[in-house]
């Protein structure tokens, strides 16, 4: 039941890494003409993942849902995603520090399930934890600097670190799910 949990949060994790990754090239090759755009995707993607985490919540056994916390994230996530549809053109100037605040929480929900499989033998529950806290670094880092020279330059940084979080979040999972079978 508990690898089950874990495949499937994995699986939902590498779906929004990709989604996340294609995003970030947005930001990198096209920085000033697609935030408004940008915002919007990121915030339909924050809101359908909420969504999926809500329903795969309420599919779990209610044995499950004492290690589950996808009913709070996906509540969090949609009300995050409806606050940046309603203000998408105030949030050009906060994108890189919301960004880099959804990095870090994303990082600390995989801090915590590296911790989780601490007991679990054979997991290589370090390499879990040394990829998230890179990625938390990473969105430290982006809200730290947020607009170190001119905003352009600024989202094109933050894709590229959005790039990196994402394609570790992806090797991230994969790894999870292979040490599963």
């Amino acid at each position: 039941m508990f690898k089950e949990f874990v495949r499937k949060y994995e699986k939902n994790s590498m779906f929004v890494s990709i989604l996340m990754l294609i995003l970030s090239l947005f930001l990198i090759f096209m920085p000033i003409k697609s935030v408004v755009a940008i915002i919007w995707i990121f915030s339909i993607f924050v809101i359908v993942d909420g969504i999926i985490h809500i329903v795969s919540y309420c599919k779990t056994t209610p044995e499950n849902r004492l290690i589950n916390f996808e009913f709070a994230e996906g509540i969090m996530e949609i009300l995050s995603g409806v606050l940046m549809l309603i203000s998408a053109d105030y949030l050009v100037i906060f994108l890189p520090i919301l960004l880099g605040v959804w990095m870090i929480v994303k990082s600390i929900i995989k801090m915590q399930m590296a911790i989780n499989f601490k007991d679990i033998e054979g997991s290589n529950w370090v390499v879990i934890l040394i990829c998230s806290i890179i990625t938390l670094l990473l969105g430290i880092f982006i809200i730290a600097n947020p607009f170190p020279t001119v905003l352009a330059v600024t989202i094109s940084v933050l894709g590229i670190a959005l790039a990196v979080y994402e394609i570790i979040n992806i090797v991230e999972s994969a790894y999870t799910m292979s040490k599963l079978k």
